[in-house]
């Protein structure tokens, strides 16, 4: 099934994308899905577990390949890029955010945010002015260099969220991110995803919570590995 776009610019695209893992026996997990997303959404991925929410979301990710199908983010289709390619791609285009946080133990606010940025090859000084200012963005400019035993678990995440937009990406994906959050928390959190939502950007988030699906503009059901 064709998911219908809000008429904004396309960020991701998939067309008849499966999903198959050798056995005995053969195991399907995704069945020609069809999806495109568009700048300024917010799209939920819902399902029981075990449906294929989470295989769907690290083919978004470019974290794992369809089987068949193609994927296009930013229009460019990714079955034709070298793995190199492909980290690069990864890691300019997209920011994803965990349950978990993965944040560095060792590491401050500011130095968190500014590991990936490392990666991306940014100035140094550049790097510095960048996670400051989403830090910032995200409400904690005053907890700079607080490392992550100090804060709270609503304080990691926007932490964690900061670290993924720190470079602007135009794709934000992110899987049960309200998951490990008190009610007060998940609604914070909720609040600044709707807020990085926004110009040329798209959220894509993975969630069981009906929150989640309340506050997105569109709910994409993944069930038996089908989309709707």
């Amino acid at each position: 099934m064709t998911l219908t776009d809000p008429g904004g610019k396309v960020v991701l695209e998939l067309t008849g994308v499966t999903k198959r893992y050798p056995g005995p026996p053969e195991t399907s997990v995704l069945r020609g899905v069809d999806l495109r997303v568009c700048s300024g959404e917010m799209v939920a991925i819902a399902g029981p577990s075990g449906s294929g929410k989470s295989t769907l979301l690290n083919i978004l990710g470019l974290l794992d390949e369809p089987t068949t199908g193609t994927l296009r983010i930013s229009g460019r289709p990714t079955a034709e890029l070298r793995e190199r390619d492909r980290v690069r791609l990864r890691a300019t285009e997209i920011g994803f955010v965990f349950q978990s946080f993965h944040l560095v133990p060792y590491l401050d606010a500011v130095q968190n945010v500014m590991l990936p940025l490392v990666h991306q090859g940014h100035p140094r000084r550049g790097r510095r002015a960048l996670a400051i200012r989403a830090l910032e963005t995200v409400g904690l400019g005053h907890r700079l260099h607080a490392r992550p035993a100090t804060l709270s678990g609503g304080e990691q995440q926007r932490v964690a969220l900061a670290r993924a937009v720190a470079h602007n990406p135009p794709l934000l994906l992110c899987d049960e991110p309200t998951g490990n959050l008190d009610a007060v928390n998940t609604t914070a959190v909720l609040e600044l995803l709707r807020g990085l939502v926004a110009g040329e950007r798209a959220v894509v988030v993975v969630t069981h919570e009906a929150e989640v699906e309340a506050r997105a503009d569109r709910v994409v059901r993944v069930v038996d590995g089908h989309a709707s």
